[in-house]
């Protein structure tokens, strides 16, 4: 006989996990796009969104195996668990307050003080021990923590720190007790439990920083992003993790194996939506000082003119003509390492372009003082930022990476980090017994391709963070910047490179078993359920093949289009590609534009 009450649970449970995270998409989206300099401010502005969103769905097919444990073997999938543990540290650091991380390092070896007890009498104690010993470390550790709390750090940070510790606490707790280990399944927590401790942390922080910290109410959101995220982590991976008691034999589990339907990836989203909520409904949120407004490229001010003179606005559209033409110049001198001019009418002196270009320039400038321009005067004014504008885009082109350039760094790269796997499939082939579907099935092949997945996607990733190059860039003389044309950091990094680990996922998914087939075929052609293996493994590497093409031509094409040569990944970072041999560009190599008259505009 069916449970009413269950079987309803299950139908609002299973409609929940499906609604609820685009609903807190939609939320994010709208914070970072209609309150955008609050956003920044909190950590979730629009980069943060690609990196939850895109960022973390291409990235959820790399799973990177780490511990093995009892015949088991345990990963972590970089989009479900990796992202969001990365983005919790970088913004709790944050909300500590400080540039160094000697006051994080501290907190968070604090909470792995913590953790540590609790494993051991999760492991040393029966369950009914473990359920009374756990609220107890964590009370003992949060209090101890706040009467012998270092005096030496400033009362802020230390307030925030403690909060921290006091709120993954919580969730931790929470997520212990609403979750099991299940052998076969992983780690299930049903509905509404797996609610409650996002919902608790997260109105629990942004109600802090508003009332007890005195603070905008938005600065809460991180810290309750990251104790959710990190709570359940430890509450749920570390505490209920089945291969650390048991084992199954011969399973691959993955910390976030879900993806985005996973519990680590969502339990941070929801406090975030918590906080939102909160705000919206209590905390109106203000203005940040100083944070000033969104970048607007010179092409955007470019339309904002043609919009202003289609409006006759033609004192507007001169002023944004102006400034279209500035930025284009402060574009260039950006990409080119080249000090800011003294004076704003200055903007193209000392830039590699012809003396007539530095004048026109300057008159334009000072037709932005005229009082009332007319109709002609905003119209040479435009035709002139026109000017300007792909002055700017063709000089800053000189510099950014030449797509062929990229395609064979890419191809290096990923020669690089496939050919090794490729022995390793091979000798897995030639040396495990069995059919090839049994081969297929087994740990060892299947943990080979998921390793070379995971760990291919973050080669790219750790090269660029640390370095500013793979090899493959480093060969060609190339080298991946931010906009400030420092380094990128790890979540620049992880959403730059998040669309290439689906390239990387095509190559593992189907060559390795497109090697396995063909390595086989020749000793058993067929396998034991009657289907040609030569045949197969030729229609995998087909598909390889196609989809390497369809991803190169892709990427080529954005890269041509685009005014900053960058790829899809390159517009969700705000990261440039730059050549590191042109340093200075050369008037020679491109043909100037044609002048644009400076004097009185033509009659009509």
């Amino acid at each position: 006989m069916v449970d009413p009450w269950v079987l309803t649970n299950d139908v609002i449970g299973g409609i929940g996990s499906l609604v609820l995270t685009p609903l807190l998409w939609v939320a994010l989206f709208l914070w970072a796009w209609l309150r955008p300099a609050e956003a920044r401010a909190s950590g979730f502005g629009r980069m943060t969104f690609w990196l939850l969103l895109p960022g973390a769905f291409l990235s959820s097919v790399a799973d990177a195996p780490f511990l093995g444990w009892a015949g088991d073997v345990l990963a972590i999938n970089v989009g479900g668990a990796l992202i969001p543990i990365v983005l919790s540290i970088v913004l709790l650091h944050r909300e500590l307050g400080g540039t160094r991380w000697g006051l994080t390092a501290f907190v968070f070896l604090v909470l792995a003080i913590e953790c540590s007890a609790q494993f051991a009498a999760v492991v040393l104690t029966s369950g009914f021990w473990s359920l009374i010993l756990v609220p107890a470390i964590a009370g003992a550790v949060v209090l101890g923590a706040v009467l012998f709390w270092p005096k030496a750090i400033p009362a802020a940070s230390s307030a925030r720190a403690q909060a921290f510790l006091a709120l993954v606490s919580v969730a931790l707790i929470i997520t212990y007790f609403t979750s099991a280990s299940v052998p076969g399944e992983g780690i299930l927590s049903s509905f509404p439990y797996y609610l409650l401790g996002p919902w608790v942390v997260g109105l629990v922080a942004t109600w802090m920083a508003a009332t007890v910290w005195r603070v905008p109410a938005y600065r809460g959101l991180g810290i309750g992003y990251g104790t959710a995220t990190l709570g359940t982590l430890l509450g749920a991976d570390l505490l209920r993790e089945p291969p650390l008691y048991v084992g199954s034999g011969g399973e691959l589990l993955a910390i976030g194996g879900a993806g985005i339907l996973d519990l680590v990836y969502f339990s941070g989203l929801m406090a975030l939506g918590a906080g939102l909520l909160l705000i919206a409904v209590r905390y109106r949120g203000t203005a940040v000082a100083g944070a000033g407004t969104v970048p607007t490229s010179a092409e955007d001010r470019l339309r904002a003119a043609v919009t202003s003179l289609d409006q006759g606005d033609f004192a507007g559209s001169v002023r944004e003509s102006v400034a279209a033409s500035q930025s284009a110049a402060t574009r260039v001198r950006s990409i080119f390492q080249i000090p800011p001019p003294a004076q704003p009418s200055e903007a193209w002196d000392g830039l590699p372009v012809a003396p007539y270009v530095v004048h026109d320039y300057q008159n334009l400038v000072s037709s932005e003082s005229h009082p009332s321009p007319s109709r002609a005067e905003a119209r040479r004014s435009l035709a002139m930022a026109s000017q300007f504008v792909r002055l700017g885009r063709d000089l800053s082109r000189l510099r950014f990476a030449a797509p062929g350039r990229r395609a064979w760094a890419v191809a290096v790269d990923l020669s690089l980090v496939t050919l090794p796997a490729v022995v390793l499939w091979v000798a897995l082939a030639v040396r495990l017994p069995g059919s090839a579907d049994v081969v297929l099935s087994g740990l060892p092949f299947n943990l080979a391709v998921f390793a070379y997945v995971g760990y291919a996607a973050l080669y790219f990733v750790v090269c660029d963070t640390l370095f500013g190059a793979t090899a493959g860039k480093a060969l060609f003389h190339l080298g991946v910047t931010d906009r400030n044309l420092a380094r990128p950091g790890w979540l620049q990094s992880f959403l730059r490179e998040a669309p290439k680990a689906l390239v990387i996922y095509v190559i593992g998914d189907f060559g390795g078993p497109a090697v396995l087939f063909l390595v086989r075929s020749s000793s058993a052609p067929l396998s034991t359920l009657g289907i040609d293996l030569a045949v197969t493994s030729a229609v995998l590497l087909g598909i390889v093949i196609i989809f390497l093409v369809g991803a190169l031509a892709v990427g080529g094409a954005q890269l041509l289009r685009d005014s900053e040569r960058q790829r899809l990944g390159d517009r969700w970072a705000s990261t440039w590609v730059l050549d590191r041999r042109q340093i200075t560009p050369a008037w020679g190599a491109m043909q100037p534009p044609t002048p644009v008259p400076s004097g009185p505009a033509p009659p009509g």
